[in-house]
């Protein structure tokens, strides 16, 4: 068996050898679509398949809250408390909170990446150290040492790889923090940590059940990892117990800071919940390139039917003389697979190529993920794949030949006869199937591209020209106190420097994707007052008088803050104080809580029932776009810095009289100006923001483009293909019509006729299946319908102009026969 195997596999390299043009055109064009889905798949493996780099990965949940159809990526500490000590089925459970620190104490101080944990993080990661140890239990809340667990990445490239490290102290926000530990290479986690802090934030007596009314409550994002056996279902299950539990034991409480009733804590796995943004555009690429490689075996199949009727008086020979029918066809198909076998082997080369170089200059959507590389499940997966390409695209070819009647054949005189009209109809077939898939991928791609063009062009309220944005974080940041002074010392002297034109604070910069938004439930004065936890949740900002002139934002209606409005204010904190703030709102806000209504001068409540603020309504602006440019505005409510409320985090924009990368450097020196300690980092102009906003859907519309353009490409081929084997099939018939007096207009009515023919059963066939399948693209659309007409209209007819391009070249050939001499030849 195996020698017949390396016979016919020797036997079909000759054959492949003798035929140079198909051999090299089958294995290029399967060579790139394997090397895509090879890429293609890697990336899916490297992100959704492939655990995370953390022993036991599979047992890590990301545990959050749920509220009806709301879902936030954290949870109360009061809850993380409650389930440490209440669960039965997670081994540990932990909490952190992504930061940044400020390195200072050297010459230039830096921004660092940093987490603050608890101290069972480490172990929910299961993660020991390389050098040193991890926090202990002593090393968590308001008195917890100064001690720090560094990066492996941090150690290296910025401490020399110092093998002493160890007791040694690293100035961070001018406190010396005693280095206890160094992690392994590769553990960065969270959002590449480059070192890791005790949590003084989380303090267990005051932020467990029962909690004073005056008490803020601490937001985390926290972890658990499952015991041994326990399935995510079950933990699923146990956590919708404990959820019900924590509310029948505190159920005042719950619903006095704002806790829905319906309000249930949840568990997903920890690697879902990391890749589920990138989710489904990975599946519809994985589907795009295997769509491709659809129309590269019909094209494939294509001319190993021609060929296979150019050799019928070959097999019908290796049949006269008593080879099988089954050994032609396994003959046939060792042929399909020698050639998807070396296809196969190029393309995993293409898609090594294209692997490292993604890798090493990642796109931004891919920048937060785990590193790309191929594994054996790469490689099993190509070798299945290309196997399966070789059957697939050989099936047909092999099972045409074996079938010719063999008498017919060994009497045929020449080529242009010796093709069956089964083998005729089976081109047509592959034809259109070729056209219909290529018609779904193009109106895909023109969905993507009409839905890039809105985000494109989408109006943002604001003017991006000459706008650098950047952020603090204030030396020795605490909540303890609020940082207004410092904010208004770095602002004075930014709007005095000659390079700006307009300055202004701001909590939230706009197009900050990552931004975390400040959210707060609302009453109206005069309105029947409703529990907290089922009033309207509304952003709201701190911002600086300047800030709407700075971004050119529109006044509506009323008026922007005036020193009046927070004249003689009584110090934050104090009751009267709460009583006194005036506020701006945007339309957006106007149209949910007051529509039909003037909103100046209406009273609003924000806060738990027993202390509440009331706010003051005096003016209205135009709406601004978020943190993402596919989102509706959000109902926005804007507070006063200077209203002596603390400021804590906080972002600059400036508006520069040049050009604002020219600017950051004079931006620097003002603010270490006021503290030479206080480094500046996020530094970006607006549209770099915008252009960061898009990136995710410029990526997708990019590769999806590409496929569908190598589809279209493909399909153009296999019609010139079809339709020049068509008409020289006919050669003889054209050539006895043209004897008859037919016209070489009617020629050119017949050719044509063909060629439409194959294109409207494939439109109708590649509409059929983007109404299907353009469901599974709905989510990442904006501002055009899945099924938008125009789209579909158009997509079609640019695929009818290409097919008749691609038609052009046999159709001249037809219409030029000569009939003389096409008789002569049969």
């Amino acid at each position: 068996m195996v020698e017949t195997l390396w016979e016919d596999a020797r036997y079909a390299a000759r054959n492949l050898r003798r035929d140079p043009f198909l051999a090299l055109a089958a294995t290029l064009t399967l060579a790139v679509c394997i090397g895509a889905n090879t890429t293609v798949f890697s990336v899916a493996n490297s992100i959704l398949i492939r655990p995370l780099p953390y022993p036991g990965s599979e047992r890590i949940d990301w545990i959050s809250e749920r509220s009806g159809p709301a879902q936030q990526d954290v949870i109360a500490a009061p809850d993380y408390f409650a389930l440490g000590e209440q669960n039965r089925i997670f081994e540990d459970v932990a909490a952190f909170s992504p930061m940044r620190v400020n390195w200072t104490g050297i010459e230039t101080p830096e921004q660092l990446d940093a987490s603050t944990v608890s101290p069972s993080f480490f172990r929910v990661m299961a993660t020991k150290p390389m050098l040193g140890r991890y926090l202990t239990a002593d090393e968590e809340g308001p008195k917890s040492p100064l001690v720090a667990v560094l990066s492996y990445a941090f150690w290296r490239n910025r401490l020399g790889s110092d093998p002493k490290i160890l007791g040694k102290t690293i100035a961070l926000d001018r406190l010396p923090r005693t280095i206890v530990g160094v992690m392994p290479q590769g553990f960065d986690f969270p959002l590449g940590s480059q070192l890791w802090l005790p949590m003084t934030l989380l303090d267990k007596v005051s932020q467990s059940f029962p909690i004073s009314p005056n008490s803020p409550i601490l937001i985390v994002p926290m972890l658990a990892r499952r015991k041994p056996g326990v399935t995510p279902l079950a933990a699923a299950t146990e956590m919708n117990r404990l959820s019900y539990t924590i509310q029948a034991l505190y159920p005042k409480e719950m619903r006095k800071r704002g806790f829905r009733a319906d309000l249930v804590i949840g568990n997903t796995l920890l690697q879902e919940h990391l890749t589920g943004p990138l989710r489904p555009a990975l599946l519809i690429l994985t589907g795009t390139v295997a769509l491709v490689l659809l129309i590269a075996c019909a094209n494939i199949a294509n001319l190993l039917l021609a060929r296979a009727g150019s050799r019928q008086r070959e097999l019908a020979v290796r049949l006269a003389l008593g080879s099988g029918r089954s050994r032609v066809i396994r003959q046939m198909l060792t042929e399909s697979l020698v050639l998807a076998v070396t296809g196969g082997v190029v393309g995993i080369g293409l898609a090594w190529l294209a692997v490292r170089t993604l890798d090493a200059v990642k796109p931004a959507i891919l920048v937060r993920y785990p590193a790309i590389s191929m594994d054996w499940r790469v490689l099993v997966f190509t070798i299945a794949l290309l196997l399966a390409t070789g059957v697939l695209f050989g099936m047909v070819p092999s099972l045409s030949a074996a079938g010719i009647p063999i008498q017919e054949a060994l009497k045929s005189a020449s080529l242009t006869h010796s093709a069956t009209r089964t083998a005729g109809r089976l081109r047509k077939v592959l034809v259109v199937a070729e056209l219909g898939v290529s018609l779904m991928l193009l109106i895909g791609a023109g969905l993507l591209a009409r839905s890039f063009l809105h985000l494109a062009h989408t109006e943002l309220g604001f003017r991006t020209d000459h706008l650098l944005t950047f952020r603090i974080r204030p030396v020795g940041f605490s909540f303890d106190h609020g940082y207004a002074p410092l904010y208004a010392d770095i602002l004075g002297r930014l709007q005095r420097s000659p390079m700006v034109r307009a300055a202004a604070l701001a909590d939230e910069i706009p197009l900050s994707v990552n931004e975390l938004t400040s959210i707060g439930s609302i009453g109206v004065v005069g309105r029947p007052l409703v529990p907290l936890a089922d009033r309207p949740r509304i952003n709201d900002a701190q911002v600086s008088p300047d800030f709407f002139q700075t971004l050119g934002i529109q006044l509506r209606e009323g008026r922007i803050f005036e020193d009046r409005d927070f004249a003689g204010i009584p110090a934050a904190g104090q009751r009267d104080f709460l009583q006194r703030e005036a506020v701006v709102v945007n339309e957006a806000f106007v149209r949910r809580i007051f529509p039909g209504e003037d909103p100046i001068g209406r009273g609003l409540i924000f806060g738990p029932e027993d202390f509440h603020s009331t706010w003051t309504i005096v003016g209205v602006v135009s709406d601004i776009r978020g943190s993402a440019l596919g989102a509706e505005p959000p109902s926005m409510i804007y507070r006063c810095t200077c209203a002596g409320v603390p400021v804590y985090l906080t972002g600059f924009l400036v508006r520069t009289a040049g050009p604002p990368e020219l600017a950051i450097r004079a931006i620097e020196q003002q603010v270490r100006a006021v503290d030479r300690d206080q480094p500046i980092f996020d530094v970006k102009t607006m549209d770099q923001r915008r252009d960061s906003a898009l990136a995710p859907e410029r990526f997708q519309l990019i590769l999806i483009g590409s496929f569908t353009f190598i589809a279209i490409i493909l399909a153009a081929a296999g019609v010139y293909g079809t339709m020049s084997y068509l008409v020289a099939r006919r050669t003889r018939e054209i050539g006895i019509r043209m004897a008859m007096g037919a016209r070489q207009a009617d020629v050119l009515c017949m050719v044509l006729g063909e060629t439409t023919l194959l294109v409207v059963v494939a439109i109708a066939a590649g509409l059929g299946g983007a109404w299907a399948l353009t469901r599974y693209i709905r989510s990442m659309l904006y501002g055009v319908s899945q099924l938008d007409p125009a789209t579909f209209v158009l997509t079609s007819i640019l695929l009818t102009v290409i097919v008749l391009i691609a038609s052009l070249g046999p159709t001249r050939r037809a219409v030029r026969v000569d009939p003389m001499t096409a008789l002569r030849d049969e």
